[in-house]
């Protein structure tokens, strides 16, 4: 049983090191999907002469996201979802293959 002390003890540590990197990776790209979220909200409220819609996806896009979802039809208000993907071996896997964070801007004044 010994002989098997090693092997086990270094299997055990690689397992654990890529579960660990998978949660970064998960934590990371949650992180940065409030942050594209936030930026596209405010993209969306801001006087872009293409439209709300569509200056939040561009924002979205151009930072490494997409646009899920933009309720912008009123004027000075937007709420976004932005889904961004998560790396990784094992979450992706196991159904987590994007996260998506809301954000709210409106215009004040």
């Amino acid at each position: 049983m010994s002989g098997f002390g090693l092997p086990l003890l270094l299997w055990v540590a690689a397992v654990a090191t890529v579960v660990v990197i998978d949660l970064t990776g998960y934590l990371t790209a949650a992180a940065r999907a409030q942050q594209l979220a936030d930026s596209a909200a405010l993209a969306a409220v801001s006087e872009d002469v293409r439209g709300p819609r569509t200056a939040a996806a561009a924002v979205a896009e151009a930072l490494g996201g997409s646009l899920v979802a933009c309720d912008c039809d009123r004027a000075g208000h937007a709420e976004v979802v932005v889904a961004v993907r998560v790396p990784g071996l094992l979450v992706p896997s196991v159904g987590a293959r994007q996260v998506e964070a809301v954000a709210r801007a409106e215009l004040v004044g």
